[in-house]
C-alpha cells in the first residue's frame, strides 16, 4: 500500500510540476508585466493597451513606476526592462513584427549616453532603445571583475571623452552584433573617432579584428605612434623590458663573481 501511494504521489509531481515552471511568477500589473524578483528585470509579457499607449521608453518606466508596487520600480531604468514584441522609435510605440530592424550595417546613427562600462564597452540609446556596444576593432584592459593593469586609465579615459560632445555610432563590417548580443560600432564624439583617440594614448593592448572594417588604418597607425611615443601601455612595456635587461646584467655579474671566488 506504502509503495502505491508513493508512485501516485510521484506521478502527480511530474504532472504538476512542468506546469508550475511555466508559470508567471506572480500576476501581471495593469501594464500587462511582473518583475523577475531575483534581478529585478521588468518582463512585459502581455503589453495591454495602457503599455502600448507609451510614446517612449520614458514613459513606459513612469507607466511601471505609477502601476507596479514591487520594490523593484525605485531601480528600474531602460536596461531592466525586457520588451515582448513591442519596441520603441522615435515618439511612437510600434509592434516590432511589422517594423525592419531599427539598426542596420553600414549606417550611422545619433546616440546619447546611458552608461559607460569601460575603455570599449558602453551602452547608448539609440530612438529611445538601449544598445550595449562594444567598440569596434579595439581591445583594452580589462576594469570590471577583472582588474588588469591600465584598465582604469582606459575606462576612465573612455567614460570621460563620452561626455564631451556629440554622439554618433556607425556599425561596420559583416555583423551587426556580437555572440554576446551587443552592437559593433565605430564611435565618434563630435569629429573625434574614439577608438582613434583612445589607441593614441596607449590604452588599446590588442585588436579586436574579426574582418575588414572602415577605419581600422587608422587605429593601426594611432598604434605605431603610441609604440613610438612609448604611452600607456608601451611606457610599461618599455620599463619591463630595462628591467629584465638589468636583471640579466646583474645575474651576468653573480655569475662571474661566483666564477672568480671558485677559482680562488
Amino acid at each position: 500500500m506504502k509503495i502505491y501511494y508513493l508512485a501516485l504521489i510521484f506521478l502527480l509531481s511530474y504532472l504538476l510540476i512542468p506546469h508550475a515552471v511555466s508559470a508567471h511568477p506572480g500576476s501581471l500589473d495593469e501594464l500587462g508585466g511582473h518583475f523577475r524578483n531575483k534581478d529585478c528585470v521588468y518582463l512585459l509579457h502581455e503589453p495591454t493597451p495602457l503599455a502600448m499607449d507609451a510614446k517612449n521608453m520614458d514613459e513606459l518606466i513612469n507607466l511601471i513606476k505609477k502601476y507596479n508596487r514591487n520594490k523593484c520600480t525605485k531601480d528600474v531604468t531602460a536596461l531592466k526592462i525586457e520588451l515582448n514584441q513591442l519596441s520603441y522609435s522615435g515618439n511612437v510605440s510600434t509592434n516590432s513584427n511589422s517594423l525592419e530592424p531599427e539598426v542596420n550595417l553600414g549606417k550611422t546613427y545619433k546616440a546619447t549616453l546611458l552608461s559607460c562600462t569601460d575603455g570599449d564597452t558602453a551602452v547608448f540609446s539609440i530612438n529611445g532603445k538601449p544598445y550595449k556596444t562594444r567598440f569596434l576593432f579595439i581591445d583594452t584592459p580589462e576594469n570590471t571583475a577583472n582588474k588588469e593593469d591600465f584598465g582604469e586609465e582606459a575606462t576612465n579615459f573612455t567614460c570621460d571623452l563620452l561626455t564631451q560632445g556629440n554622439i554618433l555610432l556607425e556599425t561596420d563590417g559583416e555583423d551587426l552584433f556580437d555572440k554576446y548580443d551587443r552592437l559593433l560600432a565605430w564611435v565618434f564624439v563630435d569629429d573625434k573617432l574614439l577608438q582613434e583617440e583612445i589607441t593614441k594614448e596607449g590604452l588599446v593592448e590588442d585588436f579586436y579584428d574579426y574582418g575588414t572594417y572602415k577605419y581600422e588604418n587608422r587605429i593601426r597607425n594611432a598604434m605605431e605612434e603610441a609604440r613610438a611615443d612609448k604611452v600607456g601601455l608601451f611606457q610599461q612595456h618599455e620599463e619591463k623590458r630595462k628591467d629584465m635587461l638589468l636583471l640579466i646584467v646583474l645575474a651576468g655579474l653573480i655569475s662571474f663573481v661566483v666564477t672568480r671566488l671558485i677559482k680562488r
